[in-house]
């Protein structure tokens, strides 16, 4: 990522559009022609070549799908504006949140060829709960089986809203040549690159009237005034008609469809046309919350403001941390406030991201999108303000990952490298979470699924020069008892020198579950002098790690020491140390020891028609079902899992559900291991021991 010095870049009231889709709806594509018909790039690139702006890396360029979001200015007919061209893949729905945060509206593509999948429901989804200004463009109009009505029938039935088409097509597939826009009712071709006007064709002037009068209904069903008029049947004015329309758009009371062919850049010109009008700018925001100080009034004549929505670590300018800024200014040199880690900042250099390029700029303003480097303390989602009226945004909510893979350096120069270089993977995706299981003794990375982590595993090799291999957590069972346990250990050791002598008899007892652990002294007479007691106490706990079964930690049990002798010469605090760990595991055999597993509480959230094959799921993998909620379409199955069954339900889930379904985990709980598996358990860890 090279900076570069623009001089006098200037980008006043612009806006900021995430364009998001299902994975292959041509969403890169379309922001591909949007950049080459504003001229922001000479030549037009491709997915399947790896040479469009927004797909740069090694990575998105192999896998030919987009994994970070990109950010690219450009200006049409003296309006700026900033298109954020996100990933459509479920698994980087980290990208997703942070450019939902820093945008004004939401462009939501569609393929006219396979219509509303499951990326374009959760993205309509997150985009309605951030109550951005959304349209929908119907892409691929041009495709073999690409069919408008069909899918405008989708988006009807798939997205809760009043949605409404205000272009339809002149032919469709290989015959699509044209657009009516039901805006102003004229007909536009494409014969040679550049839309003509021409008169509506006949063959679908019925048609455009029909969705013309949709049109209108769903334009005065936001305005009280215009729909009395409507009842009335008296005549509509055309400006009334527009400034209502214009007004409902941007207050999320209407999704506009509009029709493109992002490969053949038809439909283009029209669709940024509509965004000069059809898109709100910072101003026309309401308050965001916030979790202390007063939300800031956003516009470029207010105290500074701005939210950090993105962090990159590029190789050349080391930290980059991205912002959108919502009110004010931030000139190079000002010393701001990260609220969120209470510190101060001065950047002396402030830029504006074009896609793999930072372009240099004296000043960044409301409204537009910026970035600073070196800023070591700041982190995703901050807050950056001006110290004379402080507040801190509400964070970003980003959902916890729900798959793992335990990461083993190759070599010894690999482990030297590791931790670092995870570091920084973390720090450029909220999403991921790195976990040091001490009893395990792994290295587990977690993520939102199998392709997410494999990107992040080849971001380790292929910029930090970092090889790991990667096997799925083990598991970390605990051992407890169910009954009570007796055991007296002598530990005597004699060489030529000092000796060491100590003897230890304790009982141990059961605890309810959760109950950890405790330690009792009952010596009395002095049989073990009271400055022995601590030691004992220290060789018990030290025993935990390795239980009597399978070594795994114990939980749940008291020990009490009740008798033992010393030496005079001989004791010491070693030797008590060692007698009491044995005779605890002693004891521990006696005790009638089990297997504990680790259960998680999982919450999966998928279309009513796949609730019965989610239980049946669920029960297969030995879970508990705990109750089910609806959520509109939408139905919630709770239950307690053992971890050991979900280590491939990401996957397993998704193709379940063709892609529709989602859960989250956290773990709850140890509970019983059944006894046939938990002799299996045991029987591999032998196994491995041995």
């Amino acid at each position: 990522m090279a900076p570069v010095k623009v001089k006098g870049w200037e980008m006043s009231n612009v806006r900021n559009v995430a364009v998001l889709s299902h994975s292959g709806a041509g969403k890169t594509s379309l922001v591909e022609a949007i950049l080459h018909r504003s001229g922001a790039i000479s030549a037009l690139g491709k997915v399947e070549d790896g040479s469009t702006a927004s797909d740069y890396t090694p990575e998105e360029k192999r896998r030919k799908i987009s994994i970070y979001t990109t950010s690219h200015p450009f200006s049409w007919r003296g309006h700026d504006f900033n298109v954020l061209d996100t990933p459509g893949y479920a698994d980087f729905v980290g990208e997703i949140r942070g450019a939902q945060v820093a945008a004004d509206a939401a462009l939501i593509v569609v393929s006219a060829v396979s219509g509303v999948a499951v990326g374009t429901e959760r993205v309509w989804t997150s985009s309605s709960e951030r109550e951005l200004s959304t349209l929908i463009v119907i892409n691929k109009m041009d495709r073999e089986n690409a069919d408008f009505f069909r899918t405008m029938t989708d988006i009807e039935s798939s997205l809760a809203g009043n949605i409404a088409a205000i272009q339809i097509p002149i032919g469709q597939a290989e015959e699509f040549k044209g657009i009516v826009d039901l805006l102003s009712m004229k007909a536009y071709l494409w014969p040679d690159g550049e839309p003509k006007e021409v008169a509506i064709p006949e063959e679908v002037e019925g048609v455009a009237q029909e969705y013309r009068d949709r049109l209108v209904e769903a334009i005065v069903e936001t305005d009280d005034e215009l729909m009395m008029q409507y009842l009335e049947d008296a005549t509509l004015d055309e400006d009334e008609l527009l400034k209502a329309f214009y007004a409902a758009v941007k207050g999320n009371e209407l999704t506009p469809v509009l029709l493109t062919s992002a490969t053949e850049v038809m439909g283009v010109s029209l669709l940024m046309d509509f965004m000069t009008q059809g898109i709100r700018h910072v101003a026309d925001h309401d308050p965001l919350p916030t979790e202390s100080g007063d939300s800031p009034v956003l516009g470029v004549d207010e105290p500074f403001g701005a939210r950090v929505f993105k962090t990159l670590i590029d190789p050349y300018m080391g930290k980059v941390s991205l912002m959108r800024v919502l009110s004010g200014r931030f000139t190079a040199g000002d010393t701001v406030l990260d609220s969120t880690q209470d510190t101060d900042l001065r950047a002396a250099h402030l830029y504006v991201p074009s896609g793999k390029d930072l372009k240099e700029v004296k000043v960044l303003e409301a409204g537009m999108i910026g970035a600073i480097t070196k800023a070591d303390a700041v982190k995703t989602g901050d807050t950056l303000c001006g110290k004379e009226k402080p507040f801190t945004l509400t964070p970003i909510r980003f959902p916890s990952p729900v798959m793992a893979l335990a990461l083993v350096p190759k070599s010894r120069a690999d482990e030297d490298k590791m931790s670092d270089a995870l570091q920084k993977v973390l720090e450029g995706d909220p999403t991921l979470q790195l976990e040091r299981n001490r009893e395990t003794k792994e290295t587990v990375l977690w993520g939102m699924g199998h392709v997410h982590l494999e990107t992040a595993i080849n971001a380790l090799k292929e910029r930090y020069n970092v090889e790991v291999e990667t096997h799925s957590p083990t598991i970390a069972y605990r051992e407890t008892i169910t009954a009570g346990g007796d055991a007296r250990y002598r530990h005597k050791k004699q060489t030529g020198g000092a000796g060491q002598f100590a003897e230890v008899a304790l009982r141990v007892e059961p605890l309810p579950r959760g109950g950890g652990f405790e330690f009792a002294s009952q010596v009395v007479g002095g049989s073990i002098p009271s400055q022995f007691i601590p030691s004992c106490e220290k060789g018990v706990r030290n025993a935990l790690d390795e239980g009597s079964l399978g070594g795994f930690q114990v939980v749940d049990v008291k020990a009490v020491v009740y008798d033992g002798k010393d030496h005079p010469v001989d004791s010491k605090d070693i030797a008590f140390q060692i007698a009491a760990g044995h005779a605890f595991s002693d004891a521990m055999k006696k005790a009638k020891p089990m297997l504990l597993e680790p259960i998680a509480l999982i919450k999966v959230r998928i279309p009513d028609r796949y609730t019965g094959d989610v239980i049946s799921d669920l029960n297969t993998r030995r879970g508990r079902i705990l109750g089910m909620d609806a959520e509109g379409s939408v139905s919630v199955v709770s239950a307690y899992v053992p971890m050991a069954e979900l280590q491939t339900y990401s996957p397993d889930l998704r193709s379940m559900t063709g892609g529709r379904g989602a859960f989250s985990l956290k773990f709850e709980h140890y509970d019983t291991v059944p006894s046939s598996l938990a002799d299996r358990i045991l029987a591999a860890q032998a196994v491995e021991a041995s």
